[in-house]
């Protein structure tokens, strides 16, 4: 009876904890975003209403393809939505592309703000990373 009940031990912890071949799927890896050949986490300086190509290296341990939202919010917003304890709204339309060859339309409006690139690998695992901007004068 003692061998069976180790058996059923044994079995049951190992499909707890996955040990039947399997591997945990991880979380994919931004190692960085640069505009204009600066990376986070310094502040990028950008002109209004110009075009700036937005460089990524974003990697998955396991291959899976990789998917991207990008998200540009004024700093202003971010402060708002936090005290009003709700979503901040993205500004639309101001990047174009996926993870490569994207391309930022910055805004007119000087200030702060910050772009996020959420990258998910298809197996619900999903990773952020920013790079604050400040659109100057």
């Amino acid at each position: 009876m003692r061998v069976i009940n180790l058996v059923a031990f044994v079995v049951l912890n190992m499909v707890a904890i996955g040990s039947f071949g399997q591997h945990k799927n991880s979380a994919p890896k931004i190692d960085y975003i640069s505009i204009d050949g600066k990376k986070s986490p310094s502040v990028v300086p950008l002109n209004p209403g110009e075009k700036y190509l937005v460089k990524v290296v974003a990697t998955d341990p396991e291959g899976d393809k990789l998917k991207a939202k990008w998200e540009l919010f004024a700093k202003t917003e971010l402060s708002k939505a936090i005290e009003e304890k709700r979503k901040p709204v993205a500004i639309p339309d101001m990047v174009t592309g996926s993870l490569e060859n994207v391309m930022l339309d910055v805004p007119i409006k000087q200030g702060g703000y910050r772009l996020i690139l959420t990258v998910s690998d298809g197996v619900k695992n999903v990773t952020t990373s920013s790079i604050d901007l400040q659109v100057l004068e």
